[in-house]
């Protein structure tokens, strides 16, 4: 298959005529530039580059190969900004043990998560922009995923460790520093050279697995039977398996590589890594709200 590598600058999208028509017109994958050119196997679908904002956000009201990428992310980031409410109402207001460290915990779970498909959202709305502004939102994309593997892990090693709050600070701090150091890696263009993209992998890969090391050591420490009830150990491995099977469908390029034009617009790989991942929080969201159940009725009593 011919494809094309011409690639539009951020001046030439600008000075092409935006008008509703001409911005709904569906490119093909030969018709758009290089720089919009990720999966070669979604064939239809694309948006025309417009070097405009409002052109993006125009693109909200009619149908392309993004439509559910933005949009299993706004309601995600909808469904978990509303959670908060739940989460006082029929848990915090129920048990007279609840504290503002259950609030605090929880609301950095919400929050992260929302913020990871808001910024998500955005990203697949302006990338169609340009060159520079796309690899602005990629940059808020990955962040939003810093984010959210941050506030994952804070409320999970609170109730993991309600019992050792030497561990708790400890792991805390380690998570803390990590997601801090892959922000910067994220952002500071310094960090953003091909030749430092391992470094970038690494920061990224030691967030992930500080998840894994401070659940093993819970499980050393108290037994999986305490430890579940403490952490929902098994929730949180319904989450990873929601991670898992959406990160390799989405790196398999399943199911569009099998019958290509099939699956542009609906169906393709990313849009079922977006739908995993809603998944996966709110199997966290369930384990969370078990462990505070168990807290708060005969759990925290520390022998």
């Amino acid at each position: 298959m011919a494809r094309a590598r011409k690639t539009l600058t951020s001046k030439e999208a600008s000075q092409t005529p935006v008008t509703p028509e001409w911005t709904r017109r569906l490119k093909s994958w030969d018709e758009i530039p290089s720089w919009q050119q990720d999966n070669e196997y979604i064939l239809s679908g694309y948006r025309q580059a417009t070097g405009s904002f409002k052109g993006c956000f125009e693109s909200l009201a009619y149908v392309h190969n993004e439509t559910v990428n933005i949009y299993s992310h706004v309601i995600g980031a909808a469904i978990f900004l509303m959670s908060p409410i739940y989460t006082y109402r029929a848990l915090y207001l129920r048990y007279p043990l609840a504290t503002q460290a259950d609030l605090f915990v929880f609301s950095t779970f919400f929050y992260g998560v929302s913020i990871c498909f808001f910024l998500s959202a955005t990203y697949h709305i302006i990338s169609g922009h340009s060159p520079k502004v796309q690899s602005f939102g990629n940059q808020l994309d990955y962040l939003g995923i810093v984010i959210l593997m941050w506030g994952s892990t804070i409320p999970s090693i609170y109730y993991g460790f309600y019992c050792d709050p030497r561990l708790q600070k400890i792991y805390w701090t380690n998570v803390s520093i990590l997601a801090t150091l892959c922000i910067i890696a994220t952002l500071h263009p310094r960090f953003r050279h091909p030749t430092l993209r391992p470094y970038r992998a690494a920061m990224y890969a030691g967030l992930g697995l500080s998840a894994v090391v401070f659940v093993v050591h819970g499980i050393l420490l108290h037994g999986w039977t305490v430890q579940n009830r403490r952490m929902s150990v098994d929730w949180m491995g319904v989450m990873a398996l929601f991670n898992l099977t959406g990160a390799v469908i989405y790196a398999a390029r399943l199911p569009e590589r099998l019958q290509p034009l099939k699956y542009d617009i609906y169906g393709s790989s990313h849009q079922v890594l977006h739908v995993a991942v809603v998944l996966a929080g709110l199997a966290h969201m369930l384990g969370l709200f078990r462990a505070f159940e168990y807290l708060h009725t005969n759990g925290s009593v520390c022998t």
